[in-house]
């Protein structure tokens, strides 16, 4: 294996974390503001809306991460 094909497997694998770790924040996010606790007040917030962007940020991320690893 190339040095370059072990660097862009790592770079995959972080930003893969860095992905999971979005999913992660807005499926946490969007469990506390339908529990109702009352020290948390959260607005009315479009989750359809929210899902849709962290979705295309995620390709985005990709894309762009694999865009740059054949730049290289």
């Amino acid at each position: 294996m190339a040095p370059s094909q072990s660097s862009d497997a790592y770079m995959f694998k972080v930003i893969g974390l860095i992905v999971v770790g979005i999913f992660l924040m807005t499926f946490g996010t969007y469990f506390l503001s339908i529990a109702n606790l009352p020290v948390l007040q959260l607005p009315d917030v479009n989750w359809a809306l929210v899902g849709f962007v962290t979705i295309i940020g995620s390709i985005v991320t990709f894309g762009s991460a694999f865009a740059v690893s054949r730049l290289a």
